[in-house]
């Protein structure tokens, strides 16, 4: 999103623009380097769920020909676990397309395809194409019919020069150059962006994802810090621990130059006393700050996860009108919550 216009890279423009049958052809052949057979359909923002319980997916594009099936899915925040989200995607897809009582043998080829807006691996390749080999013989052919590939906008220019290097160099910049489908995009984005309804709709929806991003980071961030208390408090008890040695060591010095009989019971003693009253001290303090801020970090966290439920839910449910105004009427967050059953803290 820039000046107040969605661009490409926005998951409500990438799917929207995914609907042309001609444009998403094109862009799945520059990924590919190869033809694919004629689109015969292409649902977007289609909610995936293999039961009722289980964990949806939410593809940005499920593209349909004759016999290949392909997700292509723009993601923009960094995912420490993109390699375990292509794998689920792979079997909600697999579940999906597989009817009950027909054999593997039937599962289509499926290619998942993530163009993102950062290096998804961390090793500097515009391409990663995944795929299952055998270790002890990658020769032999394992039949599995399946392809990942996550490609990395920021690495454009590390590819030769051709379409796909033009395809990434618009992702991520956003200028179409002279490749006749960058400008076809290009064309169509700034179309897609004169309606305004539609535009400040998705922009909403944009926004709260990215709210919703902030706060997982936000929730991240307290659990390293709850960390760096805990390390606080194990150095404190271990300079407890040193600072009694030492202070009995050094008593004992003294009871010795002055008596070492009387010397030593009276720092036994002196120092029994001190250490009890300042552990005892450090401690109700210690715990009653780690207590607050352990409190903190859950109850934000839980209220989090509830609002992202509830949100979850209603996109689902196509309430878009009533996720905005959740978003920011608690009382009537409260009241969905309730309708929905997502468990509220008493």
């Amino acid at each position: 999103m820039k000046d107040g216009m969605l661009e490409f890279s926005d998951w409500p423009m990438f799917d929207l623009l995914m609907t042309d049958k001609e444009l998403c052809r094109e862009v799945i052949e520059i990924i590919l380097d190869e033809s694919i057979a004629d689109i015969e359909y292409i649902v977007t923002e289609d909610d995936v769920r293999p039961t009722l319980t289980n964990h949806g997916v939410r593809l940005d594009a499920f593209v349909k020909t004759k016999n290949e099936i392909y997700d292509i899915e723009m993601q923009t925040t960094k995912r420490e676990d993109l390699g375990r989200r292509m794998r689920y995607y792979q079997g909600a897809l697999d579940t999906l397309t597989l009817r009950k009582g027909e054999g593997y043998e039937e599962l289509p080829p499926c290619i998942i395809i993530f163009i993102c807006m950062h290096d998804p691996f961390d090793e500097g390749l515009p391409v990663y194409t995944l795929d299952v080999n055998c270790l002890e013989k990658p020769s032999a052919r394992i039949g599995h019919g399946f392809l990942w590939k996550a490609l990395s906008a920021p690495a454009w220019d590390k590819l030769p020069e051709g379409r796909l290097q033009n395809l990434l160099h618009y992702v991520w910049t956003g200028e179409a150059g002279e490749d006749p489908l960058m400008g076809q995009l290009a064309v169509a984005v700034k179309k897609a962006n004169k309606n305004e309804n539609w535009r400040k709709e998705k922009m909403a929806l944009l926004t709260f994802e990215e709210d919703m991003e902030i706060q997982r980071r936000i929730a991240e961030k307290k659990g390293q810090e709850r960390g760096q208390i805990i390390g606080l408090q194990m150095g404190l008890e271990q300079g407890l621990a040193e600072g009694l040695e030492q202070g009995l060591a050094e008593g004992r010095e003294h009871g010795l130059a002055e008596g070492r009989e009387q010397g030593l019971a009276e720092g036994r003693e002196q120092g029994l006393a001190e250490g009890r009253e300042q552990g005892l001290a450090e401690g109700r303090e210690q715990g009653l700050a780690e207590g607050r801020e352990q409190g903190l970090a859950e109850g934000r966290a839980e209220a989090a996860s509830e609002v992202a439920s509830l949100m979850a839910l209603l996109l689902g449910a196509e309430r878009l009108d009533d996720a905005r105004r959740a978003a920011v009427d608690e009382s009537y967050r409260d009241e969905l919550m309730r309708e929905f059953g997502v468990s509220q803290a008493e």
